[in-house]
């Protein structure tokens, strides 16, 4: 859809656009750097994915084969996330360009719902897989299986759901704006 370039709305808009296209990539690459660097430290493992997977108290082995699996279970949430979080930032680079009602900005906004709920869905599974990964060095008898769905994931499913949603209405409505703009 397309606006005046001196409306003061539209320019309030681009520039917020801007900056939080900026802002999301930076913290996209933080999140990428981070969430894989708590693998090359065991006592980040200790105090960030231990507790997580729920195996505070339970002995973990920490040598090089549960970091490198560790990394690759890790991996999969993290590329789902990563990859929804890179259609935001494009989202808001498109509204830096003034686009504001697109079946492509519709497209990206259903692809970042899709992203959030197919990460909290796979979530308790890597959850599951981190805890076996962690407990794989342990001698016969202290190796856990633990398994657990927390609320957030539920609650990440439905935001996702909501998401795609406003996605399909998005859709929607920038058919009809580019319908009118025939008319006109």
């Amino acid at each position: 859809m397309s606006h005046s370039v001196r409306d003061p709305r539209l320019a309030r808009l681009r520039r917020r656009g801007r900056l939080l296209s900026t802002v999301t990539l930076v913290i996209l690459i933080a999140l990428v750097a981070g969430s894989l660097g708590i693998w090359l430290n065991p006592a980040w493992i200790e105090a960030a994915v231990v507790p997580r997977v729920g195996l505070t108290g339970y002995p973990v082995t920490l040598d090089g084969l549960s970091q490198t699996l560790g990394v690759l279970v890790s991996a999969v949430p993290l590329a789902i996330i990563a990859y929804g979080l890179n259609e935001v930032r494009l989202i808001f680079r498109d509204f830096g360009e003034g686009e504001t009602v697109s079946q492509t900005l519709a497209q990206r906004l259903e692809r970042f719902g899709t992203a959030v709920a197919l990460q909290a869905l796979v979530n308790p599974v890597v959850a599951t897989l981190l805890g076996l990964v962690l407990t794989l060095g342990n001698p016969p008898g202290q190796r856990v299986l633990a398994i657990s769905l927390a609320s957030h994931d539920v609650v990440s499913v439905l935001v996702g759901l909501l998401v795609i949603g406003v996605g399909a209405v998005m859709r929607e409505a920038a058919r009809i704006a580019q319908e009118n703009e025939g008319f006109i």
